[in-house]
């Protein structure tokens, strides 16, 4: 005589299952926030840049942060959640304003002047925020949520490539204005 035992995964279960989509909606919120500071910095950046060609790339790159915005709203009905717009915008800008501050006394200190300062932290904050986007895809995966990782992965290799742009602008421009201290 055959006996069948059933499987049962705990960690599946619905009480551990919803405790994991609480952590994964704080996440989210910090994808949201990041997202936000960086939008935040990118549009104060854009006036500041004079060069034409950097100018016209970092505004092709705000076009694309629009879109990793909705994005990372999106993430939230993927687990039946709703983000906390409000919050989430007030901390994206007190955290782009910490980071302005706390950067621009770096800058000062090193030399630096201008709109290299605000590619500057163009660069940290795209990092922070493409890091944000890779944890929410690795939590995806592992928590067998395909669309997450779909919607993720994508933003992720968009902004790497917006990170080597960032830096390769940044470094161009550190030269003239930490020896000739001019904007660019």
């Amino acid at each position: 005589m055959k006996t069948e035992n059933p499987v049962l995964l705990i960690e599946l279960d619905d009480e551990i299952r919803n405790q994991q989509l609480n952590e994964v909606e704080k996440w989210f919120e910090h994808v949201l926030t990041a997202q936000m500071a960086f939008e935040v910095v990118i549009q104060k950046i854009i006036p500041k840049i004079q060069e034409p060609h950097i100018k016209e790339a970092i505004e092709k790159i705000e076009g694309a942060t629009k879109e990793h915005q909705k994005i990372a709203k999106q993430l939230f009905q993927l687990i039946n959640r709703n983000p906390d717009i409000v919050m989430d915008r007030i901390l994206g800008t007190t955290v782009s304003k910490l980071e302005e501050g706390l950067l621009t006394f770096q800058d000062l200190m090193a030399g630096a002047v201008g709109s290299w300062q605000g590619m500057h932290q163009l660069l940290l904050l795209n990092q922070q925020a493409m890091g944000a986007f890779a944890v929410a895809e690795q939590l995806g995966l592992s928590l067998g949520i395909k669309e997450i990782v779909k919607a993720t992965f994508k933003v992720v290799h968009e902004k790497t490539m917006h990170q080597l742009l960032i830096q390769e602008y940044m470094l161009e421009m550190a030269p003239i204005s930490i020896l000739y201290k001019q904007n660019v």
